[in-house]
């Protein structure tokens, strides 16, 4: 994966250096609008793939994104990040990711996804005790695993941040509304 993240980091980098030597004949609203489309759409693009990957990647990815908040607002380097990040309602990038494969779990959960991946989760099952959990039945059951390449897969991860969320927001009843009460949930409070 580093290497992957290598080669967006490249991309990006091209683009942001792009932006900046034309940012000062552009106004805020239409460099958010490229950003938009140049950085975040590559930031965006299959980063569920992204889930599990080190702490030193995401940073690394976490790094553009502010590169590209202080870009739009005109800010000097040294410039803080996250209210720049909250004023345009941008998640980091490790939620951004979460995000991602929550949303997938959600489509899986509630059958709206392809029977190849509603196949790699499985509802939780008590079995014979009688458990508090054995009452939630959005929860869904955790795969073990032997190896930490088995820890990053769609199969294990998505189920545990799944079972992480509060239980109104897995049962919300559509995607919109999921949507929102999810990222509302993931958005950092500083």
């Amino acid at each position: 994966m580093s290497d992957y993240v290598s080669s967006l980091c490249k991309s990006v980098n091209f683009h942001l250096r792009n932006l900046r030597r034309i940012r000062r004949f552009i106004d805020q609203s239409t460099c958010a609008h490229a950003v938009r489309s140049l950085i975040l759409s590559r930031l965006d693009y299959c980063n569920s793939l992204l889930a599990g990957i080190s702490q030193s990647d995401v940073q690394r990815l976490q790094s553009l994104q502010n590169r590209a908040a202080r870009l739009i607002y005109q800010a000097d380097r040294y410039t803080p990040s996250s209210p720049l990040l909250r004023e345009l309602h941008w998640l980091p990038v490790q939620q951004r990711i979460h995000f991602k494969v929550l949303l997938q779990v959600y489509n899986n959960f509630y059958r709206l996804s392809p029977v190849y991946l509603q196949d790699l989760i499985a509802k939780y099952n008590p079995g014979r005790r009688n458990l508090r959990s054995g009452n939630d039945n959005t929860r869904l059951a955790i795969p073990s695993t032997r190896r930490s390449a088995g820890d990053r897969s769609f199969g294990v991860i998505g189920p545990r941040l799944w079972n992480a969320l509060p239980s109104h927001i897995r049962a919300a009843p559509n995607v919109q509304c999921f949507k929102k009460l999810l990222k509302t949930h993931l958005f950092p409070i500083e």
